[in-house]
């Protein structure tokens, strides 16, 4: 078949490229490919594209990059055609793929490389079954199981047999190995076939898939379908114990390793499509499977949800007054809350103190509570008291980066702050009036206050 030229993409994806070696991936593509080819790298055990390059003929592509780890990535046209690679700084790589075949080309291609594709061409008739059974249409476990088992008597003698000099690759291989077999054995069973198997048609793998001493460390994220795994593994042990797979603590409890609890609750919230306050509840009982940085990113996804419409219960916050005592928002539920956001550095903000004083004057003895939330860096907390003395700011004074690092990212993405100053109203009720208020110096504000405490 003759081969036409593609295109090469050159893609940095991290460090100095006289530092490091870049990575080259050629890929000779035959009939029946797409005609778009994709480089995939793995984050947390799913695949993310790391660059695309289209042509319109059969032909070749061509990537240049800075690897941003040593490990697995994914070469093909992100739909039925997909295979793995495992790279490293320097490393070159050149395969061809079609409908039927994918093999090595060349003379460059790694050791690792080599012995990938030995298992690649070994499972793939089994691969194509369970993973891309549309390009089998009519496989059922009739002629699914022989070939599994058939696949299974030579895995070990394989694993017996990969000895690079590359001892990370060699351990990491074999744990591929066998995530790749639990993959196909489950995906087999969970997706549409003209017949399905009954228990006791299963052949005896089944039983052994459910292990208390696998996943006790996080090495299936850096499998490309590390993630899917997990969830089937979970799916399976619920259905196979009858346990509630929505349930987080049944469905978490077959997974040893905390660490993975926790990027499985992560992952699982950045699939939540429901209202802010649904999410709410969700993340009550997901943070007991979580650490710091994981918690992190279950509250950006409650920021992304949150609309702070008109009417809306107002997110709540906590932080610490000059003396270390603590004030949340939901404190003064009962009053109309005026919110300020400011910073040192900031000179409108400073430039809004002395109005912002002369309007909490005017509304002395009223239901009314100033809140002054200041985003300086931890760095700038001794000029933020300097600033409290200078500007006379009395009443409520709170640090955000006092309460923890990820304080000041908190309000700010929740309220979707992108400037400052900011002032926001909640009425006695906590509930939003407006995130973007007009600023003391304008009567619009005063004017605002005295309608709600009407």
């Amino acid at each position: 078949m003759k081969i036409k030229l593609g295109l090469i993409v050159c893609l940095l994806v991290s460090g100095v490229l006289h530092a490091q070696k870049p990575v080259t991936v050629e890929c000779s593509v035959g009939e029946g490919v797409g005609t778009t080819i994709q480089l995939f790298g793995v984050d947390k055990g799913e695949k993310k594209v790391l660059a695309s390059a289209s042509y319109n003929q059969n032909g070749y592509y061509g990537f240049s990059f800075i690897p941003k780890y040593e490990g697995f990535y994914v070469v093909g046209d992100g739909r039925l055609y997909e295979y793995p690679l495992y790279l490293k700084a320097g490393d070159a790589v050149s395969l061809f793929m079609d409908k039927d075949t994918v093999y090595l080309t060349g003379k460059h291609n790694t050791a690792e490389n080599k012995v990938l594709y030995e298992w690649v061409n070994l499972s793939k008739r089994v691969c194509e079954k369970s993973t891309y059974f549309m390009r089998v249409r009519n496989s059922t476990y009739e002629d699914f199981f022989p070939d599994f088992e058939a696949l299974l008597a030579k895995t070990e003698p394989f694993c017996k047999s990969i000895k690079t000099k590359n001892t990370r690759f060699n351990e990491l291989m074999k744990y591929f190995v066998g995530c790749e077999l639990d993959r196909f054995a489950l995906n087999f069973i969970y997706t549409p076939r003209s017949k399905h198997p009954s228990k006791e048609q299963r052949i005896a793998y089944y039983s052994t898939i459910t292990d208390k001493n696998k996943f006790t460390d996080e090495r299936v994220l850096e499998m490309p379908d590390g993630m899917k795994l997990l969830k089937s593994y979970m799916m399976f042990y619920c259905l196979e114990n009858g346990k509630r797979g929505g349930e987080l603590q049944e469905a978490l409890s077959v997974i040893p390793s905390k660490k993975l609890q926790g990027e499985l609750v992560v992952n699982q919230a950045k699939g939540f499509g429901r209202s802010y306050f649904e999410y709410l509840e969700f993340m009550e009982e997901a943070k007991k499977y979580v650490d710091a940085e994981q918690l992190k990113e279950l509250e950006a996804k409650a920021s992304a949800l949150y609309e702070a419409k008109k009417g809306e219960k107002a997110i709540d916050f906590a932080y610490p007054d000059a003396e270390g005592n603590m004030h949340s928002l939901s404190d003064y539920k009962g009053k109309v809350v005026v919110v300020d956001v400011w910073a040192t550095w900031c000179s409108p903000c400073r430039g809004e103190l002395p109005h912002l004083k002369k309007l909490e004057k005017a509304m002395e003895g009223k239901d009314v509570v100033f809140i002054g939330v200041s985003v300086d860096e931890q760095k700038d907390y001794k000029k933020w008291l300097e600033a409290l003395e200078q500007e006379g700011l009395e009443g409520i004074q709170l640090f955000a980066n006092g309460e923890n690092k990820q304080g000041r990212d908190k309000i700010m993405n929740d309220y979707k702050i992108k400037g400052i100053p900011r002032f926001m109203v909640f009425d006695k009720k906590g509930k939003v009036v407006t995130i973007n208020s007009p600023r003391p110096s304008s009567p619009e504000l005063k004017s605002l206050l005295q309608k709600l405490l009407k």
